[in-house]
């Protein structure tokens, strides 16, 4: 790894931890780099898994197939935020959804094992995954409060709000489907907002 992966991890990571600079040594020492092309997936429904990822570029959605075989689209992950498949990890059981590259990315991955090992150490690894699920917590939580009492066009600035520059960098279906709208929905309220500019968020 290099000074510049240093500075990268410091600075995202110490959001949710402060971490000694012999702990940063450690868990680098630790990390494999991978490049994931777009398109390509960093994880499938139906696997196991077994590694906590970073993003140091590129841009993912984590989707679902339901019953009907349409993708659901549940969130979208970015550069500086992680990747995993923790919870089907901690219950032991096989990963429901997918988490696929929209662009091509590079990641930096540890194994959970190792991870659990720096984790009966130095207290601030338990911390950094504390603040993290708690972040996940609040943005799944109001995620459900705008698909449960916002509409449609409310949904949309907000997600504008969330992700900027990044409408034209997804494709427009897979935003629909995060917003729990059609296509066509979507193309709608794009032309209306451009024709009478976006109402104000409260």
């Amino acid at each position: 790894m290099t000074a510049d992966i240093k500075a990268f991890l410091l600075e995202k990571l110490g959001k949710y931890a402060d971490i000694p600079d012999e702990e940063m040594d450690m868990i680098i020492a630790k990390l494999r780099s991978k490049y994931i092309a777009k398109h390509d997936f960093f994880l499938q429904a139906g696997d196991s898994t077994s590694s906590l990822a970073f993003i140091y570029s590129g841009f993912f959605r984590v989707y679902c197939i339901d019953s009907s075989g349409n993708e659901k689209t549940l969130s979208f992950r970015r550069n500086g935020q992680f990747l995993s498949g923790y919870s089907p990890f901690l219950e032991k059981k096989e990963i429901w959804y997918s988490i696929q590259a929209l662009e091509d990315a590079e990641i930096g991955y540890i194994n959970f094992a190792d991870y659990k090992k720096l984790e009966g150490g130095h207290p601030c690894w338990n911390e950094l995954i504390k603040n993290y699920v708690t972040k996940l917590f609040i943005e799944k939580e109001q995620r459900e409060r705008s698909l449960l009492l916002d509409d449609a066009t409310t949904r949309y600035l907000r997600f504008l709000q969330d992700y900027p520059g990044y409408e034209e960098r997804i494709p427009q279906y897979h935003i629909a489907s995060y917003l729990g709208i059609t296509a066509v929905s979507l193309s709608r309220i794009r032309a209306a907002i451009k024709k009478s500019g976006p109402p104000a968020l409260e």
